[in-house]
């Protein structure tokens, strides 16, 4: 299985005028933009999903929604959990994972430090640090084990900008 984690793009800072809260931070315009730019990345590398899980968390929707579109998948295959929300277990992420039948690539979308830990839970089988992924990262595992964790490799870890320059070429 092949498993790209992506942290959510740049969002609203909280605590603006407009009182909204964590869970309805949206991505800013800038955010948008830079994140359009870096799925076009991941579609230059030829990233194929069967799925994208995602934080219901707003700013991390609107990430999905723009990776998807840069890889030509409808919405329908994009699924909100609350397994990706800030603090989730990733335990119950994993089994939640490997109920998943037929899925051969998905992305998960989320919030630091959380995709960190689970990064290196994944690669490690342990989680004591997290791995710094800046926003619109994204990590690509290629998942070997799934009974009785997912394991797996770290094959690459892009940062935004990294992303962004390969959608020139």
């Amino acid at each position: 299985m092949d498993l790209y984690v992506i942290r959510h793009g740049i969002a609203q800072q909280l605590g603006k005028k407009n009182a909204f809260t964590d869970t309805k931070r949206t991505l800013t315009a800038d955010g948008r933009n830079r994140m359009r730019e870096a799925a076009k990345g991941l579609r230059k590398l030829e990233v194929e999903l069967d799925l994208i899980l995602t934080s219901p968390l707003v700013r991390a929707v609107e990430t999905a929604e723009i990776v998807a579109a840069a890889l030509k998948l409808d919405k329908k295959h994009i699924d909100q959990t609350g397994n990706l929300e800030p603090g989730a277990s990733a335990e119950k992420l994993f089994d939640e994972i490997k109920k998943k039948s037929g899925i051969e690539s998905i992305a998960l979308v989320g919030h630091q430090p959380d995709l960190g830990e689970l990064i290196l839970k994944i690669v490690q089988g342990k989680s004591k640090m997290s791995l710094p992924l800046k926003k619109g990262g994204v990590c690509y595992i290629r998942v070997t084990e799934t009974v009785p964790a997912l394991r797996g490799s770290l094959e690459w870890l892009l940062t935004p900008r990294q992303l962004r320059l390969l959608a020139k070429l």
